[in-house]
């Protein structure tokens, strides 16, 4: 009888054979998986899970101090200036939310907006600036963004989407765009970009972007959250000789 006949023997060991396989796959996925493990974020941090985060830290987030670097781009010269070092802080108290930014480096100057009005501090050429902040704000409030900032509100006043996963300074974010959907805003910035901390879930990054296409990037370090801070510290003291212009 001509063909090939399959040994019962010779069946069970293929059987045997794969199921091995079968096993050792499983094992050899599972190694892997712990290994190199997906990024979380990347299968489970949506926008508003990123918002929710940012949220619930703002909810409880009083004061701030950090080390800020920044720099302006200039689109028609395709070139960033020399920029500005120093020292950012904020309180939030009674409701009220009190700025100052002291620069150190490569000039002195100081900018506080407190209980309503801004200042604008110069001592090299001995003079300041003071004006009431009015309906329309000031440019400096945006750097508050993203600090205690509200999703809600967030959400009523941009039009906000998720970029992506960005490594800043070895640092893990999420970079997120927002475009004001007012146009007195526009008017300032068309977009503004936050590079959310995955740990912190506060800006370490903020790109402001002018209709001009020149945009300032801010970058914060050495960040402490909700450090001891008096009101007294937005205090501006400018010594007498100054010459104050009040708008």
């Amino acid at each position: 009888m001509s063909g090939t006949c399959n040994h019962p023997s010779r069946i069970r060991s293929e059987s045997t054979t794969m199921k091995s396989r079968t096993i050792l796959n499983a094992i050899a996925c599972l190694a892997w998986a712990i290994l190199f493990p997906v990024s979380i974020s990347a299968q489970t941090e949506t926008l508003d899970r990123i918002l929710s985060r940012i949220d619930r830290v703002g909810a409880n987030l009083k004061s701030m101090e950090a080390r800020i670097i920044q720099k302006k781009w200039t689109d028609i010269l395709e070139e960033y200036d020399t920029g500005e070092k120093g020292r950012f802080t904020f309180l939030r108290v009674d409701g009220k939310v009190h700025l100052r930014k002291d620069i150190d480096e490569p000039t002195v100057n100081h900018l506080v907006i407190s209980d309503g009005t801004v200042t604008f501090y110069q001592p090299k050429i001995k003079q300041a600036q003071e004006y009431k902040l009015g309906k329309h704000g000031d440019k400096a409030e945006f750097l508050l963004l993203g600090f205690g900032s509200n999703k809600d509100a967030l959400r009523e006043a941009y039009r906000i989407d998720l970029v992506g996963e960005e490594n800043i300074n070895g640092r893990n974010t999420f970079h997120i765009e927002l475009k004001p959907k007012s146009d007195q805003v526009s008017a300032f910035f068309t977009s503004i970009h936050l590079w959310i901390d995955a740990e912190m879930w506060v800006p370490i990054q903020q790109q402001l972007v002018e209709p001009t296409h020149d945009h300032l990037l801010i970058r914060f370090e050495e960040i402490k959250l909700n450090p001891k801070m008096k009101k007294s510290h937005f205090n501006l003291k400018i010594p007498k000789e100054v010459k104050v212009i009040r708008n």
